[in-house]
């Protein structure tokens, strides 16, 4: 390849640098062709699989992390067409990609945006909603680097990395460089008014749910019984279980959406934890276009009451 199509921009491509090349490992030299652009004043490594080899996203991940720790750069994986479920896959692990010239997943392009459109993305990844709702919920992470947060989050440094991106260019947060060239990520000081502003970015963290015939006593829990143990409304017979994508690789083809015995839901992002209960704004996020009056009235105290 000479040329790849970026944000609907040609972009040159070129054979990395010799010094770039020696510090990387003979088996990736052999499975990719690897080539070296520049975007916005980033220099990036583009991989083109050499072979029809279907890696999987942890292992596009874990290749991607030793690439930066090698060369400190980030690398970008190309496709020439990706099913829409494996794009999702990919934006899970934090692998940043290319398809063609229909879609790109990249450090300098928000996420999850066509290129056809210079719109800012209007929802946040679920890396960033999980950062972001850890800082308001669990601890301050404010002042802290991406190294630090590393340290206590359950994401890779490359996909924090991203994620503070994102907050910065949705005007969140602040992700500069200090006076010891440390980058720190500052959020807006009012954490009121941080989870007022970021409302129209925030989703449901609800991938997948539905129903199996048997009781479970593992999972996070959620739901109704988990808003009953914020407020005063009656909890479930048999509470809603929470799992991570990882975590129910052995539930989800058995979920049906037909009611039964045990309700399950498949989030996008492990929920903040407090106690065995998913955390109070994850919750908020789930129940929200809840018809019932309850329901709403309950949400709307538990709100109010948060102990910003």
């Amino acid at each position: 390849m000479d040329n790849i199509i970026v944000a609907g921009k040609k972009t040159q491509l070129d054979k990395p640098a010799s010094d770039i090349t020696k510090n990387l490992w003979l088996g990736l030299l052999t499975e990719f062709d690897i080539y070296q652009f520049a975007m916005n004043g980033h220099q990036l490594l583009l991989l083109a699989a050499k072979e029809s080899v279907n890696y999987s996203p942890l292992q596009l991940s874990n290749i991607a992390d030793r690439i930066e720790q090698s060369v400190q750069i980030p690398a970008v994986f190309y496709f020439s067409n990706i099913p829409t479920y494996e794009r999702d896959r990919l934006v899970d692990k934090g692998v940043y990609f290319v398809v063609s010239d229909k879609f790109a997943f990249v450090p300098t392009i928000l996420a999850n945006r066509r290129l056809s459109n210079n719109v800012i993305p209007t929802q946040l990844l679920p890396s960033t909603q999980h950062l972001l709702l850890m800082h308001l919920q669990r601890r301050s992470l404010d002042g802290m680097t991406i190294k630090e947060i590393a340290e206590i989050a359950p994401y890779k440094y490359s996909t924090l990395a991203k994620s503070a991106q994102q907050l910065a260019a949705l005007g969140l947060a602040e992700f500069k460089t200090d006076g010891n060239r440390n980058k720190l990520l500052n959020f807006i000081p009012d954490k009121c008014e941080l989870w007022e502003r970021s409302q129209p970015y925030l989703s449901s963290p609800i991938k997948q749910s539905g129903y199996i015939e048997e009781s479970l006593n593992r999972g996070v829990i959620g739901g109704i019984e988990a808003l009953s143990h914020y407020s005063m409304l009656t909890g479930e017979d048999n509470p809603t279980r929470v799992f991570t994508i990882d975590e129910s690789k052995d539930l989800k083809n058995e979920l049906s959406k037909f009611e039964d015995i045990q309700r399950v839901e498949i989030w996008k992002y492990p929920p903040v934890e407090e106690e065995g209960y998913v955390d109070r704004l994850s919750l908020y996020l789930t129940l929200r276009d809840d018809t019932d009056p309850r329901v709403q009235k309950e949400l709307e105290t538990t709100i109010n009451e948060m102990p910003w």
